[in-house]
């Protein structure tokens, strides 16, 4: 097997680009593919990375309003990139001075990872085989780029909606999004709930805002503590002022509450628990539907993730809460159903990483998962 030079190039806004990145890179190296993951804030130009991560993150988390208008506001939907006219040459430049355009093939996690590799495509007329994998559950208009040879699609509902916008079928495969394999190995509840010091039989809910640990995490779990019957893990991610809030908490709940900070174990954690309470990020909600809780979602961050929970509320996949206090009337009031929901595709990981193979060898079929 000829082995492949394969660059996947993310973007810290989030976590979850970060963590496909690294789960793509993990399923292609079996494969014959020498992956090297490249996020974009360590070569990008300072003025872009403060443009875009910090500047995104501020008006996410600061002025949520602002950024929901900026989301949907036609100034941007219709645009043909979202950098500045100025900025983009100088993008372009330090993807050429990186190497990366000598890669068999160029996989982007993200939309401004896809965005720069896309104009180094088009301004140097390369042949570079480039793929997109889309992390949400909508196509914003800016995707539709046609220097991208292959976009990965999480669910097979969003294929008419990328065809709209210009983008040949030939060019669209539907894997899923690509999580760890570990969230489809099952595991032992009791074993889980047990290692934590939690009752083994007790009904569980798992309070999660991703690795950043983001959303009204504090009131969802003190809110679920309120309802009879059920003990709480409560995973903080990175953020550790967060966590050192609810020492008191934990302390007074000593039998009912665990409060953890990064977590490698996610997979085991969701499947011990009978209801996921997470925010909208794709990845954090797909991860929870196939541990085949049940999963509803508190109030994250305006934009995709809005986007998202509509999508799955619609499909009626997830239950939506607007306000944590209202969490106990949502819990299951018995044990999870532990049935896949309908329209998931199996091992998509896997499937994703077939999908790049073939494109990277020049294969003319995708082929399926075995």
């Amino acid at each position: 097997m000829t082995s492949l030079r394969t660059v996947i190039l993310s973007y810290a806004l989030g976590t979850g680009h970060t963590q496909v990145a690294e789960i793509l890179s993990a399923e292609l190296a079996p494969l014959g593919h020498a992956c090297e993951h490249r996020p974009l804030e360590t070569w990008v130009p300072l003025e872009y990375d403060l443009l875009f991560r910090h500047g995104y993150l501020f008006l996410a988390l600061k002025h949520p309003k602002v950024w929901d208008a900026m989301y949907t506001s036609p100034r941007f939907t219709r645009r043909e990139a979202l950098a500045l006219p100025l900025m983009r040459p100088r993008a372009v430049k330090a993807f050429a001075q990186t190497g990366l355009g000598g890669s068999d093939l160029v996989v982007a996690t993200q939309y401004n990872a896809m965005e720069v590799a896309a104009d180094w495509k088009k301004t140097t007329g390369s042949a570079l085989k480039l793929a997109a994998v889309i992390t949400d559950y909508d196509i914003y208009p800016l995707w539709a780029r046609p220097e991208v040879d292959l976009f990965l699609l999480p669910h097979a509902d969003l294929v008419p909606l990328l065809e709209s916008r210009g983008i040949p079928r030939d060019r669209i495969q539907v894997t899923g999004l690509p999580i760890s394999p570990r969230f489809e190995t099952a595991t032992v509840k009791e074993d889980t709930l047990a290692a934590l010091g939690l009752d083994s039989h007790a009904r569980t809910a798992m309070v999660f805002g991703g690795g950043g640990g983001m959303g009204p995490l504090r009131a969802s779990a003190e809110a679920c503590l309120k309802a009879p019957g059920w003990q709480v893990i409560m995973v903080c991610g990175l953020n550790e002022r967060l966590r050192r809030s609810m020492r008191a908490a934990a302390q007074a709940e000593p039998e009912r509450l665990r409060v953890l900070g990064y977590r490698r174990d996610i997979p085991a954690l969701m499947q011990a628990s009978d209801a996921v309470i997470t925010k909208g990020g794709g990845l954090s909600l797909t991860e929870a539907l196939y541990s085949m809780s049940r999963v509803i979602v508190i109030p994250g961050l305006p934009g995709q993730e809005q986007v998202n929970v509509r999508f799955m509320e619609k499909l009626g996949w997830v239950a939506a809460c607007g306000r944590p206090e209202d969490l106990p009337s949502l819990l299951p009031a018995g044990p999870a159903a532990r049935e896949p929901m309908s329209g998931l595709p199996r091992a998509p990981a896997r499937a994703a990483a077939l999908a790049l193979d073939a494109l990277a060898r020049g294969q003319t079929s995708h082929p399926r998962v075995p």
